[in-house]
Protein backbone atom coordinates (compact mmCIF):
# COMPACT_ATOMS: atom_id res chain seq x y z
CA UNK A 1 0.00 0.00 0.00
CA UNK A 2 0.87 3.48 -1.18
CA UNK A 3 0.45 6.52 1.83
CA UNK A 4 -0.50 10.09 0.65
CA UNK A 5 0.46 12.66 3.32
CA UNK A 6 -0.99 15.87 3.21
CA UNK A 7 -0.71 18.66 5.22
CA UNK A 8 -3.65 21.43 6.07
CA UNK A 9 -0.83 24.08 6.67
CA UNK A 10 0.43 23.33 2.81
CA UNK A 11 -1.72 25.21 0.27
CA UNK A 12 0.08 23.43 -2.52
CA UNK A 13 -0.58 19.87 -1.11
CA UNK A 14 -4.19 21.18 -0.41
CA UNK A 15 -4.23 21.68 -4.05
CA UNK A 16 -2.78 18.61 -5.37
CA UNK A 17 -5.35 16.44 -2.49
CA UNK A 18 -8.23 18.43 -4.55
CA UNK A 19 -7.55 17.12 -7.77
CA UNK A 20 -6.20 13.44 -6.40
CA UNK A 21 -9.69 13.45 -5.33
CA UNK A 22 -11.03 14.30 -8.84
CA UNK A 23 -9.41 11.27 -10.08
CA UNK A 24 -10.64 8.38 -9.53
CA UNK A 25 -13.26 6.77 -6.82
CA UNK A 26 -12.30 6.91 -3.49
CA UNK A 27 -14.06 5.59 -0.44
CA UNK A 28 -13.77 7.53 3.03
CA UNK A 29 -11.82 4.91 5.45
CA UNK A 30 -11.87 6.86 8.76
CA UNK A 31 -10.35 9.95 10.07
CA UNK A 32 -6.56 11.62 11.43
CA UNK A 33 -6.75 14.07 13.48
CA UNK A 34 -10.35 14.77 12.52
CA UNK A 35 -9.82 14.66 8.62
CA UNK A 36 -11.05 12.22 6.28
CA UNK A 37 -8.89 9.36 5.12
CA UNK A 38 -9.70 7.91 1.39
CA UNK A 39 -8.66 4.80 0.03
CA UNK A 40 -8.74 3.72 -3.66
CA UNK A 41 -6.79 0.52 -5.10
CA UNK A 42 -3.43 0.18 -3.64
CA UNK A 43 -3.76 3.76 -2.56
CA UNK A 44 -4.44 5.92 1.21
CA UNK A 45 -4.52 9.58 1.64
CA UNK A 46 -4.28 10.71 4.74
CA UNK A 47 -4.01 14.78 5.95
CA UNK A 48 -2.51 15.92 8.75
CA UNK A 49 -3.20 19.49 10.74
CA UNK A 50 0.66 19.59 11.54
CA UNK A 51 3.05 21.03 9.28
CA UNK A 52 4.14 17.73 6.75
CA UNK A 53 8.27 18.50 8.15
CA UNK A 54 7.61 18.41 11.52
CA UNK A 55 5.37 15.13 11.48
CA UNK A 56 8.41 12.39 12.84
CA UNK A 57 7.10 9.01 13.11
CA UNK A 58 3.64 9.74 11.17
CA UNK A 59 4.01 6.34 9.42
CA UNK A 60 4.22 4.82 13.01
CA UNK A 61 0.84 6.58 14.50
CA UNK A 62 -1.19 5.56 11.48
CA UNK A 63 0.08 1.72 12.19
CA UNK A 64 -1.19 2.43 15.89
CA UNK A 65 -4.27 4.06 15.00
CA UNK A 66 -5.54 2.47 12.04
CA UNK A 67 -3.65 -0.19 11.37
CA UNK A 68 -2.26 1.07 7.90
CA UNK A 69 1.32 -0.45 7.26
CA UNK A 70 2.39 1.49 3.74
CA UNK A 71 5.21 0.05 1.73
CA UNK A 72 6.20 3.36 0.56
CA UNK A 73 4.97 7.24 1.71
CA UNK A 74 4.77 10.14 -1.04
CA UNK A 75 4.23 13.04 0.61
CA UNK A 76 2.77 16.09 -1.83
CA UNK A 77 3.75 19.55 -0.56
CA UNK A 78 5.25 22.98 -1.68
CA UNK A 79 8.73 23.64 -2.16
CA UNK A 80 9.92 26.99 -1.55
CA UNK A 81 12.62 29.05 -3.15
CA UNK A 82 12.83 32.96 -2.70
CA UNK A 83 13.64 33.00 -6.76
CA UNK A 84 10.30 32.25 -7.68
CA UNK A 85 11.10 30.00 -10.38
CA UNK A 86 8.06 27.51 -11.40
CA UNK A 87 9.41 24.00 -10.18
CA UNK A 88 8.35 20.65 -9.80
CA UNK A 89 10.63 18.73 -7.87
CA UNK A 90 10.75 14.97 -6.23
CA UNK A 91 13.55 13.88 -3.45
CA UNK A 92 14.57 12.26 -0.70
CA UNK A 93 14.63 13.60 3.02
CA UNK A 94 16.65 13.77 5.80
CA UNK A 95 19.49 15.62 7.61
CA UNK A 96 23.42 15.13 6.42
CA UNK A 97 23.94 18.02 9.53
CA UNK A 98 21.75 19.57 11.65
CA UNK A 99 17.72 19.79 11.28
CA UNK A 100 16.43 23.29 11.00
CA UNK A 101 13.63 22.16 9.13
CA UNK A 102 12.06 18.91 10.67
CA UNK A 103 13.63 15.48 11.16
CA UNK A 104 16.35 14.62 13.27
CA UNK A 105 19.74 16.27 13.39
CA UNK A 106 22.67 13.34 11.18
CA UNK A 107 19.40 11.35 10.39
CA UNK A 108 18.16 10.02 6.70
CA UNK A 109 14.94 8.45 5.86
CA UNK A 110 15.03 4.99 3.78
CA UNK A 111 14.68 6.77 0.32
CA UNK A 112 12.44 5.04 -2.96
CA UNK A 113 14.89 4.99 -5.86
CA UNK A 114 12.65 2.82 -8.24
CA UNK A 115 9.71 4.76 -7.32
CA UNK A 116 10.80 8.40 -6.63
CA UNK A 117 13.30 8.21 -9.86
CA UNK A 118 10.00 6.82 -11.55
CA UNK A 119 8.17 9.91 -10.53
CA UNK A 120 10.30 12.43 -11.95
CA UNK A 121 10.46 10.94 -15.49
CA UNK A 122 6.53 10.89 -15.45
CA UNK A 123 6.39 14.23 -14.00
CA UNK A 124 8.94 15.77 -16.74
CA UNK A 125 6.76 14.32 -19.61
CA UNK A 126 3.35 15.02 -18.50
CA UNK A 127 4.04 18.81 -17.66
CA UNK A 128 5.61 18.78 -21.22
CA UNK A 129 2.57 17.21 -22.54
CA UNK A 130 0.49 19.73 -20.92
CA UNK A 131 2.56 22.63 -21.86
CA UNK A 132 3.58 23.85 -18.62
CA UNK A 133 6.14 26.80 -17.89
CA UNK A 134 8.29 24.42 -15.17
CA UNK A 135 11.79 23.14 -14.34
CA UNK A 136 11.35 19.50 -13.24
CA UNK A 137 14.39 17.99 -11.37
CA UNK A 138 15.34 16.37 -8.43
CA UNK A 139 16.66 18.04 -5.20
CA UNK A 140 19.46 16.30 -3.00
CA UNK A 141 18.40 14.67 0.40
CA UNK A 142 16.97 17.49 2.78
CA UNK A 143 14.61 18.35 5.40
CA UNK A 144 12.26 16.21 7.45
CA UNK A 145 10.18 14.21 8.78
CA UNK A 146 11.56 11.41 9.87
CA UNK A 147 10.16 8.04 9.18
CA UNK A 148 11.07 4.56 8.94
CA UNK A 149 9.07 4.09 5.82
CA UNK A 150 10.92 4.63 2.45
CA UNK A 151 9.87 8.01 1.31
CA UNK A 152 9.83 10.47 -1.11
CA UNK A 153 8.32 14.41 -1.68
CA UNK A 154 6.74 15.66 -4.90
CA UNK A 155 6.06 19.35 -4.68
CA UNK A 156 5.31 22.44 -6.71
CA UNK A 157 7.33 25.36 -6.34
CA UNK A 158 7.97 27.79 -5.65
CA UNK A 159 5.70 30.51 -4.60
CA UNK A 160 2.27 31.38 -3.72
CA UNK A 161 1.26 31.92 -7.68
CA UNK A 162 2.49 28.43 -8.24
CA UNK A 163 1.37 26.55 -5.14
CA UNK A 164 -2.03 27.23 -6.48
CA UNK A 165 -1.73 26.73 -10.06
CA UNK A 166 -3.94 23.57 -10.45
CA UNK A 167 -2.90 22.33 -13.52
CA UNK A 168 0.30 22.15 -12.12
CA UNK A 169 -1.50 20.28 -9.24
CA UNK A 170 -3.00 18.01 -11.70
CA UNK A 171 0.19 17.08 -13.34
CA UNK A 172 1.74 15.81 -9.89
CA UNK A 173 -1.39 14.39 -8.87
CA UNK A 174 -1.54 12.11 -12.52
CA UNK A 175 1.89 11.33 -11.79
CA UNK A 176 1.70 9.72 -7.98
CA UNK A 177 -1.37 7.39 -9.32
CA UNK A 178 0.69 6.54 -12.22
CA UNK A 179 4.01 6.40 -10.76
CA UNK A 180 5.63 2.27 -10.66
CA UNK A 181 8.73 1.16 -8.75
CA UNK A 182 11.44 0.35 -11.15
CA UNK A 183 13.75 -2.26 -11.35
CA UNK A 184 16.88 -0.16 -12.75
CA UNK A 185 20.04 0.01 -10.76
CA UNK A 186 20.08 2.03 -7.59
CA UNK A 187 22.53 4.48 -7.12
CA UNK A 188 23.41 7.30 -4.51
CA UNK A 189 24.47 10.53 -6.24
CA UNK A 190 27.31 12.65 -4.97
CA UNK A 191 28.62 15.94 -5.96
CA UNK A 192 26.56 18.60 -7.33
CA UNK A 193 23.93 21.52 -6.05
CA UNK A 194 20.62 21.44 -4.42
CA UNK A 195 18.55 20.74 -7.88
CA UNK A 196 20.70 18.06 -9.30
CA UNK A 197 20.88 18.70 -13.06
CA UNK A 198 23.35 16.23 -13.73
CA UNK A 199 21.69 13.72 -11.95
CA UNK A 200 18.46 14.57 -13.16
CA UNK A 201 19.68 14.95 -16.92
CA UNK A 202 20.98 11.03 -16.46
CA UNK A 203 17.45 10.08 -14.81
CA UNK A 204 15.90 11.10 -18.01
CA UNK A 205 17.76 9.34 -20.54
CA UNK A 206 19.19 5.61 -18.79
CA UNK A 207 18.20 3.46 -16.74
CA UNK A 208 19.01 4.39 -13.04
CA UNK A 209 17.48 4.93 -10.36
CA UNK A 210 18.45 7.57 -7.53
CA UNK A 211 18.37 7.09 -4.02
CA UNK A 212 20.26 9.34 -1.37
CA UNK A 213 21.50 12.49 -3.22
CA UNK A 214 24.47 13.93 -1.66
CA UNK A 215 25.19 17.33 -2.75
CA UNK A 216 28.83 19.28 -2.52
CA UNK A 217 27.57 21.57 0.65
CA UNK A 218 26.70 18.37 2.56
CA UNK A 219 30.02 16.64 1.88
CA UNK A 220 31.73 19.70 4.06
CA UNK A 221 29.73 17.83 6.72
CA UNK A 222 28.98 14.27 5.91
CA UNK A 223 31.67 12.23 8.23
CA UNK A 224 32.15 8.56 7.08
CA UNK A 225 29.18 7.46 9.00
CA UNK A 226 27.02 9.86 7.54
CA UNK A 227 27.75 8.64 4.11
CA UNK A 228 27.47 4.69 5.13
CA UNK A 229 24.25 5.83 6.26
CA UNK A 230 23.34 7.45 2.46
CA UNK A 231 24.60 4.10 1.24
CA UNK A 232 22.52 1.98 3.92
CA UNK A 233 19.27 4.11 3.18
CA UNK A 234 19.14 3.57 -0.40
CA UNK A 235 17.37 -0.14 -0.90
CA UNK A 236 19.37 -1.87 -3.19
CA UNK A 237 22.15 0.67 -4.00
CA UNK A 238 24.77 -1.13 -6.25
CA UNK A 239 26.17 2.21 -7.95
CA UNK A 240 27.66 5.63 -7.11
CA UNK A 241 27.25 8.27 -9.60
CA UNK A 242 29.40 11.20 -9.60
CA UNK A 243 28.67 15.02 -10.91
CA UNK A 244 32.38 14.96 -11.32
CA UNK A 245 32.63 18.32 -13.40
CA UNK A 246 31.28 20.16 -9.69
CA UNK A 247 33.94 18.46 -7.90
CA UNK A 248 38.18 18.65 -7.69
CA UNK A 249 40.22 15.86 -8.31
CA UNK A 250 41.36 15.06 -5.32
CA UNK A 251 38.23 14.78 -4.21
CA UNK A 252 36.23 12.89 -6.44
CA UNK A 253 39.10 10.48 -6.52
CA UNK A 254 38.70 10.52 -2.75
CA UNK A 255 35.27 9.38 -2.49
CA UNK A 256 35.80 6.58 -5.39
CA UNK A 257 37.73 4.77 -3.64
CA UNK A 258 35.82 5.05 -0.78
CA UNK A 259 32.32 4.07 -2.18
CA UNK A 260 34.12 0.96 -3.91
CA UNK A 261 35.41 -0.03 -0.92
CA UNK A 262 31.69 -0.46 0.45
CA UNK A 263 30.71 -2.60 -2.19
CA UNK A 264 29.40 0.21 -4.80
CA UNK A 265 30.44 0.73 -8.12
CA UNK A 266 31.34 4.19 -9.78
CA UNK A 267 29.70 4.69 -13.10
CA UNK A 268 29.81 7.21 -15.81
CA UNK A 269 26.83 7.88 -17.83
CA UNK A 270 27.97 5.54 -20.53
CA UNK A 271 28.58 2.66 -18.69
CA UNK A 272 24.86 2.88 -18.57
CA UNK A 273 21.46 1.44 -20.60
CA UNK A 274 19.75 4.03 -22.40
CA UNK A 275 16.27 4.11 -21.97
Amino acid sequence: MRLIVTSKEDEAGMNILAQLLEKTDWAEVGSYEGNPCYSAEDFVIVTTNEYHLYCDNIDLALKNKLALTPEVVIFASKHRSESGTSTLTVHPIGNFSSAEFGGKERALVPSCPGMMTSALRILKTKAEKARLDYKVSFEVTHHGPYLETPTFFIEIGSLAPQWGDEEAAEVIAETILETKAEDYPVAVGVGGGHYTPRFTDVAMANRISFGHMIPNYALEKADDAMLETAIERTPKASIVYFHRKSMKKPEYRRLKEWFESKGLSAVREGDLEGL
